[in-house]
């Protein structure tokens, strides 16, 4: 009796110490929110536990409400009255929907910013039925909505009260992967982060302190004294992942996982010094949970005496602070004299501190050079991260589909592909946008520098360059793609005329129209499918323009219905460059650069597998930049482009399609078959020549494929084969498991596996090319993809592996 009186005045006396703690952090929180969005934050219980006509997420009369022991104060009416909302009549709710709502995250730390969204988890009834879930889940988008309409953004989480304890729970109550849904890829570090960072709005307390327990007026959650190791590799996953949104506050994130790791199995928790802190009676600025995450961090760096990312994790949390100790509007809020102290300590100059407060203001190539920082210091806890997690089983928990789409999502981003253009994340900036931008060609290096300035000798004094390529045609479609350039952007080409300026301006105007058409986003489906092209543009004659010495005249080109490939008396081919611009339904943009007499050739050739998967998604704009002729040759090139596309459609594995096309002084033809486009002189073939003149497009029955490994491949396959990707297409036959790969080059492998099944198949492989030491770092991300091969109605389809209907529109 006595050791049970014990351990009830225990939990009563944590539960104090933490409700202390509580009310500092609401104090802090509202200190740090406007006037309106302390209403809006008081409004969030009060919305699930009254469920009423009129109030915002009112979807029904079915939908479960009310939160344990919840009681309306004065400070929540008052919050109705503002917003014109009626203030509801005290009741009991015999059968509260809801143990609790928390928000968790940044808010009341020093993470948060005039930025910053709130998260809360509604830990829900365990007796809840999925229909009624769903029903709350859809009562809580429409809660999102409505505080956006105050610009508030509130993002509402469905937890159930067994998730991190019970496997079966935690894999049947998992959110989908999304754009703010981790998924499977964390999990108990989820949980440590909630415990460390939460807020209690309304319901039972949470028992987050060490030895926590159930109990009638406790919420448990689950243990988190000792993080599984397995699940290090998901979490860093997910922390890239959202890097490509907020790369300064993913990196401190990525970060704290090396230094946990670094100090497996006995590992410092965050939220275990935020709880000593607590029992202290620290209730000071310094018992944040966001500093006390970065001291983790700095305190790792410094054993490690890595000065270099300490001094970029420092500006992370600076920025992420949004504090501007320079500008003497700054409110000095709980959080300023702290920090003012703690950058004393890292002694930063007053220069360095002004950079970081103009960071509203940061130019293109600041951010170039920041987010290359930030960058590289990721890859490099990732690759830490890995190899500590490749000593360990991947995590049970981990979906190989989840996987898979956050690996292919990343590969999308950190390609070393040279023709690759990555996207400058614009951080704070608010408009990066120059008057003048100028071109400087290094012909020792055969390299293009982009400045911004004016072309001037005197105006790259103190400059350095923004960007760099070996193709001019990347450069203008980088700045033009980012907002470095917009189409009043007067461009110069340095040590040249004023003509080739004139060039790039005109491209660049044409250029921008095309890619502000749509706000197309990547779905789940498309990074689960080989890739096809969405966009296409052909830049003409960019680089050089033979047409400036052309003496002919352009009307009796149009009359005499001549050919643009093969012009006048000599024949001649007056394209002689082509770089094409194209954004893939994985959302990457490429640039490809082909030159000389058959540039047209062999760009048809390689655009064209990516253009016939496409089919009517293909948006295809041609741009000339020649002097003359700008008319004749986009109309050529739009019409063969065109052509190119419907006749690789109607190709088949016994068919070929074969067009005629002359260039310069020879004819080609163009044999369109089920794997894409070849061409051919047919300079030898005149019997067949003559055939082709008479009729324009010949189809020809597809001769025997003797040994080539296409034919013994179902058809669909060739249809789905994409270079760049590893792909795997897997059917369950009576002999065992039919295995069909092809590689990055399209080159194919087939083998019966016996004794496995597909699901077993697939996440052997996929660990294996997720911890095997990749042979190019820049293929670290480039796991296969999956297809199953399943008979519907009688005909072989193709489907990808793990994902479902109801989730494969959703962006990601």
């Amino acid at each position: 009796m006595l050791r049970s009186c014990l351990t009830l005045d225990r939990g009563l006396q944590q539960t104090e110490t933490a409700q202390r703690l509580n009310k500092v952090r609401i104090a802090r929180a509202t200190a740090l929110l406007s006037p309106l969005q302390r209403h809006l934050f008081k409004l969030i219980p009060l919305l699930f536990h009254y469920h009423r006509t009129g109030y915002p997420g009112y979807n029904g009369p079915m939908t479960p409400a009310g939160i344990y022991d919840y009681q309306i104060d004065e400070y929540t009416q008052k919050a109705c009255r503002t917003l014109d909302l009626a203030e509801p009549v005290t009741h009991f709710v015999h059968q509260p929907a809801l143990e609790g709502v928390y928000c968790m995250g940044s808010t009341a730390s020093f993470g948060q910013n005039p930025n910053s969204d709130i998260d809360v988890w509604l830990v829900h009834d365990r007796l809840l039925s999925q229909q009624e879930c769903n029903l709350l889940h859809e009562k809580s988008q429409l809660i999102s909505s409505w505080f956006l309409q105050y610009d508030f953004e509130v993002n509402i989480y469905l937890v159930h009260p067994q998730q991190f304890i019970s496997q079966q729970h935690s894999q049947d109550n998992q959110a989908l992967l999304g754009v703010e849904h981790s998924g499977s890829a964390q999990h108990w570090l989820l949980l440590e982060e909630f415990y460390r960072s939460h807020i209690h709005l309304a319901g039972k307390v949470v028992a987050w302190w060490p030895g926590g327990s159930d109990s009638d007026k406790c919420l448990y959650l689950g243990d988190i004294s000792q993080l599984p190791a397995s699940e290090y590799f998901g979490a860093s996953l997910w922390q890239l992942y959202k890097g490509l949104d907020k790369p300064h506050k993913a990196l401190l994130k990525v970060l704290l996982l090396e230094a946990y790791a670094s100090e497996y199995p006995n590992t410092k928790l965050v939220s275990e010094q935020v709880w000593q802190y607590t029992v202290e009676g620290n209730f000071s600025a310094a018992n944040d949970s966001y500093l006390l995450l970065f001291e983790a961090i700095e305190a790792y760096l410094l054993k490690k005496g890595d000065v270099r990312r300490l001094e970029v994790a420092r500006r992370c949390f600076y920025l992420k602070c949004g504090i501007r100790l320079t500008q003497a509007s700054q409110a000095k809020d709980w959080r300023y004299y702290k920090l003012q102290a703690v950058v004393q300590q890292w002694q930063w100059s007053d220069s360095l501190l002004e950079t970081l407060d103009a960071c509203a203001q940061w130019d293109c190539g600041q951010l170039q050079w920041f987010n290359q920082q930030l960058n590289e210091l990721m890859l490099g806890s990732y690759q830490t991260l890995l190899q500590f997690a490749s000593t360990h089983k991947l995590n049970e928990s981990l979906k190989i589909a989840d996987l898979g789409l956050l690996t292919r999502k990343l590969h999308t981003y950190f390609s070393d592909d040279s023709q690759q253009i990555i996207s400058l994340n614009r951080l704070w900036s608010q408009n990066i946008a120059e008057a003048d931008l100028t071109l400087v060609y290094g012909k020792q290096t055969k390299t293009y520098f982009l400045y911004r300035c004016n072309g001037e000798r005197k105006s790259f004094v103190g400059q350095r360059p923004v960007y760099q390529s070996h193709s001019k045609a990347k450069i203008l479609v980088w700045a033009t793609l980012n907002g470095v350039a917009l189409a009043k952007t007067h461009w110069h080409e340095y040590a040249e005329s004023e003509l080739q300026g004139k060039r790039l301006q005109n491209a660049c105007a044409r250029l921008v129209d095309f890619f502000n058409q749509d706000s197309w986003q990547v779905s789940k489906l498309d990074l689960c499918q080989p890739w096809h092209y969405r966009k296409v543009i052909f830049l003409l004659n960019f680089n050089a323009d033979p047409t400036e010495q052309w003496t002919g005249q352009e009307i009796m080109v149009d009359y005499m219905n001549a050919s643009v490939f093969s012009l006048g008396r000599d024949k001649r081919n007056l394209l002689q460059s082509i770089d094409v611009i194209c954004q893939n339904s994985w959302g990457e943009w490429h640039c490809h650069h082909f030159e000389g007499d058959d540039a047209i050739l062999v760009a048809l050739e390689y655009m064209t597998p990516g253009m016939k998967r496409a089919g009517k998604q293909l948006s295809v704009e041609v741009i000339s930049c020649s002097k003359k002729l700008k008319s004749q040759f986009e109309r050529s090139v739009r019409n063969l482009a065109a052509r190119a596309v419907r006749l690789s459609e109607q190709a088949q594995t016994s068919l070929t399609m074969v067009y005629p096309l002359k260039v310069g002084h020879n004819t080609y033809g163009l044999f369109f078959n089920s794997k894409g486009m070849e061409y051919q002189d047919l300079h030898d073939a005149k019997a067949f020549y003559q055939l082709l003149t008479k009729r324009q497009v010949l189809a020809l029955p597809r001769p025997n494929l003797g040994n080539e490994p296409f034919s013994k491949i179902p058809e669909i396959i060739q249809d789905f084969a994409a270079r760049g990707a590893i792909q795997y297409f897997l059917r369950q036959g009576d002999e065992g498991l039919d295995v069909f790969i092809l590689n990055e080059v399209n080159e194919l492998e087939h083998y019966v596996q016996q004794g496995t099944s597909i699901e077993d198949l697939v996440s052997q492989v996929s660990q294996y090319h997720a911890f095997e030491e990749p042979e190019n770092d820049s293929e670290r991300f480039n796991l296969p993809q999956f297809f199953k091969l399943e008979r519907v109605d009688g005909e072989l389809v193709i489907m990808p592996f793990g994902v479902n209907e109801a989730e494969a529109q959703c962006s990601f």
